[in-house]
């Protein structure tokens, strides 16, 4: 075990490391604690602390924690490099993906980082959409009752081939075919809407014609037998009139023969 500098530090476990700092601890075998307080209490744990003036403690064995009240970045650079940390951003990296101090990850989403657009068919889009069998499961690593909602990678990829896997599914493509599937279910409902309007442009036509109809045959008949509004005035005589008719029809064949 080793202490290689610092103030107040302690290391008392076989193996272990305090890195400098103040106040440090190392209390057990394969450990690692360096920086501001920071307490490596469990076998196989590394620990870092900043300059914040309080204890960063490790909670179990074979654990890697980290205080950087900061910001962390995470990325590739080919050349030299002073990682710029946001306001408002925790965890940043060099593809443009972060995670908000209030805990949304934001996925890198720019226009200028992207080529070869293709337009979708929406209406297309959620057809497919309706067809990938969605499910709950668990993970294996994940206790059976830890469960989850939604489709096999497996099955995204035969729908959609988006991504660079058939293993997995990206927030990316998730959110980008849910937007399509909505977009499509809007321009349905758009298009349903003017086939109702036209619809019922033609009922209220028909109703117009249908009321001169009984406005020109007069109104106020007899009370039907079901208690309905009696039928209008002109239909007594149109009744009539075919009484008639059948009455003479017979007979005008009976007199051709």
């Amino acid at each position: 075990a080793a202490v290689t500098g610092g103030h107040l530090n302690t290391d008392s476990g076989d193996d272990a490391t305090v890195d400098g700092g103040w106040g440090t601890t190392a209390l057990g075998t394969y450990r690692f604690a360096a920086g501001l307080r920071a307490q490596a209490n469990h076998n196989g744990a590394f620990v870092w602390g900043d300059a914040t003036s309080g204890d960063i403690s490790s909670p179990a064995p074979n654990t890697f924690i980290v205080r950087a009240n900061g910001g962390f970045w995470f990325g590739r650079a080919a050349t030299s490099l002073t990682p710029v940390i946001g306001p408002g951003i925790f965890i940043s990296t060099s593809t443009g993906a972060h995670l908000t101090v209030g805990g949304a990850w934001s996925n890198a989403s720019d226009r200028n980082a992207k080529e070869n657009f293709v337009p979708v068919n929406g209406e297309e889009i959620l057809a497919r959409l309706a067809e990938i069998p969605i499910q709950t499961w668990n993970y294996q690593a994940e206790d059976a009752a830890v469960r989850h909602v939604g489709p096999t990678a497996q099955d995204f990829y035969a729908a959609f081939g988006v991504g660079n896997s058939d293993t997995s599914i990206s927030t990316v493509d998730a959110e980008g075919v849910a937007l399509a599937a909505i977009q499509g279910l809007y321009q349905m409902v758009q298009e349903k809407d003017v086939q109702i309007a036209a619809q019922q442009e033609e009922i209220d036509k028909l109703a117009a014609r249908l009321a001169a109809v009984e406005e020109a045959m007069g109104k106020g008949g007899a009370p039907s037998r079901h208690g309905e509004p009696g039928l209008p005035g002109g239909w007594p005589l149109l009744g009539g009139l075919l009484v008639v008719g059948l009455v003479l029809w017979p007979r005008a064949r009976a007199g051709g023969r």
